[in-house]
């Protein structure tokens, strides 16, 4: 499955007189536009390329890019490449930057009630705790674990350590949603 690269968009432009076809003799064209942009699960994120043409209405003969001069190119690219046709080629960029605040302001979020859980502990909350951080005498392989507030005073918590540690802390979280964290023999 492709899930990202680079496709292109013809845009139509005007006709345009003055120029003759090498090939016909011929003065009127047609002016067009080629621009190539990245995508990402096909919505567009910013053009990579813009390149004009014209074509001659009589033989069709293309002149594309370098074949024209500068001065035409430059005049067909400012009346092709509006705002009204290029803008829609940054909409990904606008998805991808509200997606990334999202997922930033997610993240100070959860990290705000976090710190609320902890500053107002109550009896039978679970904390998930990387062992090795306060015990010296730990297995660095099987380190996570949960420690559980057993007893509140005015100013102190008792925490009751569990018996059984793993190497990650899915396996924590398995045993929490099990229920069984909350057993005295856990």
């Amino acid at each position: 499955m492709i899930i990202f690269g680079s496709r292109g968009k013809a845009v139509a432009g005007q006709l345009v007189e003055g120029i003759e076809c090498p090939s016909c003799g011929n003065n009127q064209f047609g002016t067009f536009g080629t621009l190539r942009y990245f995508h990402l699960f096909w919505i567009p994120v910013f053009p990579t390329s813009k390149v004009t043409g014209i074509e001659c209405t009589h033989c069709k003969k293309t002149l594309v890019g370098k074949e024209l001069p500068k001065k035409l190119s430059k005049q067909i690219k400012s009346t092709v490449f509006t705002k009204k046709n290029t803008l829609p080629m940054y909409s990904g960029l606008v998805v991808i930057t509200f997606l990334v605040l999202f997922l930033a302001y997610d993240m100070k979020q959860d990290e705000l009630k976090d710190a609320a859980y902890i500053e107002q502990p109550a009896i039978n909350d679970l904390y998930i705790v990387n062992f090795t951080r306060i015990f010296n005498d730990t297995d660095p392989e099987y380190k996570y674990g949960v420690m559980r507030v057993k007893h509140l005073s005015s100013n102190q918590v008792e925490l009751q350590v569990s018996t059984i540690a793993y190497n990650k802390t899915s396996g924590v979280q398995k045993d929490i949603r099990a229920e069984k964290a909350l057993l005295d023999a856990y």
